[in-house]
């Protein structure tokens, strides 16, 4: 789906504008954009990047939604963040996604916009090869949720484009692997258990890369499925880890399994197909990094 920016210093607006996306900001200012980020209070303004203009606003009060009309926003990019629970996820995530949608239809811009979603819609669970074109059928309320948030986003009359993300780590996260392994755990070598993953650094790359073809006029699909596509069977990246951090796996108790993630094998073939690089290709990369 294609979105001609208008002439000048394209305008975004990032909505949810947390640690990824302040992150991104200060890459697409250098690229020219000019940026407004929301956060839900006005204490959380103070943390955004300098020169990035800062907006008020919770997706779930009405009140605050008509300054989304401010400006013709070129751009729009949504990254939602809710409470772990079904309850939370349903409000910010399809009720707040529906009640923005609403009122950036009115923008006589009409931006495109990009919503940030996850691989918890996939449900394969076999260690298959999962990309763009697979089935989806979410097992869990977060997955159900971003379903439901992306079928909004293709049913709006703006051009749009979801992102599904895989479990992003680095950029300051916890290292969840490495705290089970200093727990004395680790995953069993069989059956083997593939896990995706994507550096918090790549995340913002790739925004960054999609915002760039949406300026210079170039095609954008509906949607991109973005991991580092170096799928690894879990326990060779715990034993990878634990070689890293001096911890002897003979040690270990094998008894840890994943509560999140499936079991299959991530491609971003759209991402692939358009030249994209990762910084970081592997956890190898990405965890030395960090």
């Amino acid at each position: 789906m294609e979105k001609q920016i208008i002439a000048g210093s394209p305008r975004l607006l990032w909505v949810g504008c947390g640690k990824l996306g302040s992150y991104c900001c200060a890459r697409l200012q250098a690229a020219g954009w000019e940026i407004t980020a929301t956060r839900r209070s006005e204490q959380h303004l103070a943390q955004l990047p300098a020169a990035v203009h800062g907006l008020v606003l919770d997706v779930l009060d009405a009140a605050s939604q008509p300054a989304l009309l401010q400006s013709p926003w070129d751009a729009v990019v949504i990254t939602l963040s809710a409470a772990s629970n079904a309850q939370a996820y349903r409000r910010v995530y399809v009720d707040g996604t529906a009640a923005l949608l609403g009122v950036l239809q009115d923008n006589p811009a009409r931006p495109h916009v990009f919503f940030a979603s996850s691989t918890s819609v996939y449900a394969q669970n076999d260690g298959s090869v999962i990309d763009e074109h697979s089935d989806t059928d979410p097992q869990g309320y977060s997955g159900r949720c971003m379903l439901e948030s992306e079928a909004l986003l293709a049913a709006s009359a703006l051009p749009a484009t979801a992102i599904r993300f895989s479990g992003i780590y680095g950029g300051g996260r916890s290292n969840h692997l490495l705290n089970v392994l200093r727990d004395g755990r680790i995953c069993p070598k069989l059956p083997v258990h593939f896990s995706n993953r994507i550096h918090s650094a790549d995340c913002a790359n790739v925004i960054a890369h999609l915002l760039a073809r949406a300026e210079q006029g170039e095609s954008l699909a509906d949607l991109y499925l973005a991991c580092d596509g170096a799928s690894a069977a879990l326990r060779e990246v715990m034993e990878w880890l634990a070689r890293q951090n001096g911890i002897d796996t003979a040690l270990l108790r094998e008894d840890y399994r994943p509560g999140r993630g499936g079991n299959r094998r991530c491609v971003p073939r759209r991402l692939q197909a358009e030249g994209f690089r990762f910084s970081y290709p592997s956890y190898r990369e990405g965890f030395e990094a960090a």
